[in-house]
């Protein structure tokens, strides 16, 4: 740029002394000194344009314009998603039948709602046809859903009876014989006879029959008189006298023992 300038300085001096030569004889007539700073400053701009080719101001690119990316357009049809694996059912609430679930991960289509029970969803089953409600404390509904069509809200069901336990009697040892005689067949060293009582129980299974604390026959329930026909342990001298015992039995134990002492004289 300072070489273009000082030449165009002194291509400007040499067009001026051209000029001073060819004038007339005498002095030249006096006329207005051009601005040299001015002019010279004038010719550089025309050597540039000259240069260039170019007598316009030069056109800035326009930026091309990037569109800002817009969010997430909404679903039309609204999905729903649950952060807890989430029972779905056959109505709003534990009472109806389960019949589904929305695991972790999948969406599932929302269909319904019911404005009487905000909190539940009615949504197309993941497994299998038909539809349940959801319930909606874990779930994120994305989408629009003020057109949903209202469910109504399925009958309670009538839940089935549940049959009363029996109450099983606790099994209980049977009561003690009371009344206990004995009939000793006399004189005689054997001590025969009928030894009998009173059954008190109903819940005995038999009567054990003890002569001098030796078990010697066990009869059937409801049994009131066994036949002594000779006592273990004879034969015994008169006048001493053996005892004899009766127990009553069953599952749950046994009674205490009645007793009677009979001899012969």
């Amino acid at each position: 740029m300072l070489k273009r300038k000082k030449f165009l300085f002194m291509y400007l001096v040499a067009i001026v002394v051209i000029f001073a030569c060819n004038l007339p004889g005498g002095a030249p007539p006096e006329t207005e000194e051009p601005d040299l700073e001015l002019t010279i400053t004038a010719l550089a701009n025309q050597a540039a344009q000259a240069t260039t080719g170019n007598t316009s101001p030069q056109e800035t690119a326009t930026p091309e314009f990037t569109p800002t990316p817009g969010a997430t357009s909404t679903p039309s049809v609204p999905q729903v998603s649950v952060s807890t694996n989430t029972n779905c059912r056959v109505g709003p609430g534990v009472v109806y039948d389960l019949v589904d679930s929305l695991l972790i991960g999948q969406t599932a289509e929302v269909v319904g709602k019911n404005s009487g029970v905000p909190n539940y969803w009615v949504i197309k089953r993941i497994n299998g046809s038909g539809t349940c409600w959801l319930w909606g404390e874990y779930a994120t509904v994305s989408g629009n859903t003020s057109n949903l069509p209202e469910y109504p809200v399925p009958p309670t069901p009538t839940p089935s009876p549940t049959p009363t336990a029996t109450a099983t009697a606790t099994p209980s040892a049977p009561a003690p014989v009371t009344n206990v005689t004995m009939d000793m067949a006399c004189p005689n060293a054997i001590h025969s006879g009928t030894l009998k009582w009173e059954d008190k129980s109903n819940n005995e299974d038999g009567f054990n029959i003890y002569i001098n604390n030796t078990l010697v026959a066990s009869i059937p329930a409801n049994s009131n008189s066994y036949i002594v026909a000779i006592a273990p342990g004879g034969p015994f001298l008169p006048g001493i006298a053996s005892k004899f015992e009766v127990e009553a039995f069953n599952g749950a134990g046994k009674a205490a023992k009645v007793s009677v002492a009979k001899g012969c004289p």
